[in-house]
């Protein structure tokens, strides 16, 4: 059976909570391993390790390849290695065959880890634009950067717009609840 590729679902990807979307891959390749990781939140030795063999296996296929690339940015994240990430998933969208806001809310989360919150608006604002499928994350992860760069109205809007893209969805709700709203 050929393991095919799909968008799959939200991951907080570090401890500030940006959120970020691992690209599944199903089957038992070594791509799907590595996607396997990145869904369990594992980030440790084994899981690079796994990422790496998937890479290097010819058998993988290119889309595969792509969207291990996406998964081991994404555990390059958990470990703090935002630089490293940003390359995984340049060279990922390098290979084609992702929409242009495809890896906007992973780049959004790798960049507020480098504290370069106007760029990582940038990147939720085109995941925004084209409604992408992980449009609630990217209204979080703005929200993260604005709040980052004190503009709390805005990050509380972004929280809000977030929430109302998902209902149910407990982070915006917990970012929400540290805002108090008064009037002057």
């Amino acid at each position: 059976m050929r393991p095919f590729v799909s968008l799959a679902a939200l991951m907080v990807c570090m401890s500030t909570s940006p959120a970020a979307a691992q690209l599944q891959v199903l089957g038992q390749s070594p791509a799907a391993t590595c996607y396997r990781h990145a869904m369990a939140e594992r980030h440790d030795v084994r899981a690079m390790q796994d990422c790496d063999i998937a890479l290097r296996d010819s058998r993988v296929s290119r889309r595969d390849r792509a969207a291990t690339l996406v998964n081991r940015g994404i555990l390059k994240i958990h470990q703090n290695r935002h630089v490293d990430a940003l390359d995984d998933f340049e060279t990922a969208e390098s290979m084609g065959g992702f929409p242009p806001s495809a890896l906007a809310v992973n780049r959004a989360c790798a960049l507020i880890g480098l504290g370069r919150y106007h760029e990582a608006i940038e990147q939720t604002d085109l995941a925004i634009r084209d409604h992408d499928t992980r449009e609630a994350d990217a209204w979080l992860n703005r929200g993260i950067a604005l709040e980052a760069l004190d503009e709390l109205a805005a990050a509380y809007d972004s929280y809000r717009q977030a929430r109302h893209l998902r209902p149910g969805w407990d982070r915006p709700v917990s970012e929400l609840s540290r805002f108090r709203i008064s009037s002057r």
